[in-house]
């Protein structure tokens, strides 16, 4: 242990107006029982006070080093960060999220004792102050065929049952739960992107893991997910040419799958498990808009029905049970129910919005929300 303590670990924290949580953030971040870290804070054009908290919080520890850039998103401020580290590992933070005291040491002492490129921690969730598990994983290092059938696949087939080998275990898009090998992130020149406005950390999860030799995991939740419904994941901002969007983000996850995998059929689930969610979230992205009918159903012919629908609609045979939102849209969507998966999908988000503010029916949530 004292040997993996010389190495230092670079920890990025991109901070857009997050004067609310971030102190607290790197005050938990400081009390890591792993002292060698460097915290780099890239303020991405705050328009609160974040930059004065930043700034006073690094003038009382050398390990934070504060940076400033004009705003460009979480995506374009990871990569910056990512320039200035000097450490040994890296991994991300959200500013408001908490990261327990163990568990950077225990990611380090993972990965030198398994000569891991990659180890994901467990996750918690914490709701208005009440912590859950969100996503748990076993101690143990995966190679070659193992980590694509205990970790990629399932993040790829997530709320899917198909008919590959593959464990069936809830498995998330979140980078937060991982510390990379520098060495390994440098040699691929791994970089954020995001296409849409919600998926770069799906991108580099893929991209990471489809290079990957040795993948650790530990049985230790060292990660705590604090759920913002006020975050861009629930700001129900509109997304124009939703359609080509959508299909240049499947080319960039299609190029990273086929790099580890080559069988047809494979490949074939992935574009229709993919496609799937696509069309769900083309609907939720007119959820918060007033659009009029004649609109709504020639966006439904562009984003939905003319992207190899017949094809993709059939991975519904495919939905893993308790997964409410698949098992109601993609059959409302496969008889061209365009009024009704609409109305539908107002009615899901309107339930998973009072289940989130009243802390009610959690496990009802992410069934809903089928990540």
């Amino acid at each position: 242990m004292g040997i993996a303590c010389e190495k230092k670990i670079s920890i990025i924290l991109p901070v857009y107006n997050g004067e609310k949580y971030i102190e607290r953030t790197l005050r938990n971040i400081l009390k890591s029982v792993y002292k060698n870290i460097e915290i780099i804070i890239v303020n991405d054009g705050s328009k609160d006070a974040s930059l004065s908290i930043c700034n006073r919080m690094a003038q009382g520890d050398k390990r934070i080093a504060v940076y400033t850039k004009q705003n460009g998103g979480v995506a374009s401020a990871r990569n910056y960060g990512v320039l200035k580290a000097t450490g040994e590992f890296i991994c991300f933070c959200d500013q408001d999220d908490i990261v327990n005291a163990e568990c950077y040491i225990k990611q380090v002492c993972r990965m030198e004792a398994d000569g891991s490129d990659i180890c994901i921690c467990g996750i918690g969730r914490d709701i208005g102050g009440e912590v859950s598990l969100y996503e748990d994983w076993e101690d143990q290092c995966y190679t070659k065929d193992k980590i694509l059938e205990h970790i990629l696949y399932p993040l790829l087939f997530q709320g899917f049952s198909v008919p590959i080998k593959m464990k069936e275990r809830n498995s998330y898009s979140n980078i937060w739960s991982c510390m990379f090998r520098m060495s390994f992130w440098r040699k691929y020149n791994f970089q954020f992107r995001a296409y849409i406005n919600y998926e770069d950390d799906l991108l580099v999860k893929l991209d990471v893991l489809s290079r990957a030799e040795r993948v650790s995991t530990i049985a230790y939740v060292g990660y705590c997910w604090r759920m913002n419904l006020r975050s861009q994941t629930y700001a129900g901002n509109f997304v124009e040419d939703m359609e080509l969007k959508q299909q240049k983000c499947y080319e960039d996850m299609e190029q990273c799958i086929r790099r580890c995998v080559d069988d047809k059929e494979v490949l074939g689930l992935f574009k229709r498990a993919v496609f799937c969610k696509q069309y769900l979230d083309a609907i939720h992205n007119l959820v918060h808009q007033k659009k009029g009918m004649s609109y709504i159903k020639g966006y439904y012919r562009r984003t939905i029905y003319q992207r190899d629908f017949a094809d993709s609609i059939e991975m519904k045979k495919f939905v893993r049970k308790g997964m409410i939102r698949l098992k109601v849209l993609l059959p409302l969507l496969a008889g061209h129910f365009t009024v009704l998966s609409y109305l539908a999908e107002h009615v899901l988000d309107c339930l998973l919005r009072i289940s989130l503010r009243f802390q009610l029916l959690t496990k009802l949530e992410r069934r809903m929300k089928a990540e």
